[in-house]
């Protein structure tokens, strides 16, 4: 299964670029086996997706268990603040 995961602002400066494509062995594949791909290769997340990114599947927030389908969208997203 493919799916493509997009990132913003500091996420984005991690990974070097804008998306990437994962591809999945597994039949049941939630956000948060993304999560656990994503931080094992990019060690400098340290973290921060599991525990304070906001994530949109489809560009619709999501939860970390929910399902996702192939040739899904997974954004992440850094919590943001201004005034």
């Amino acid at each position: 299964m493919v799916i493509t995961t997009k990132f913003f602002a500091a996420f984005r400066d991690i990974i070097g670029a804008d998306s990437l494509d994962l591809n999945i062995d597994q039949q049941h594949v939630t956000v948060n086996t993304i999560i656990r791909q994503l931080e094992q290769q990019h060690p400098a997340f340290e973290g921060r997706l599991t525990k304070i990114a906001l994530i949109a599947v489809n560009e619709v927030y999501a939860q970390h268990q929910q399902e996702l389908q192939p040739e899904d969208v997974v954004a992440f997203f850094p919590p943001v603040s201004g005034g």
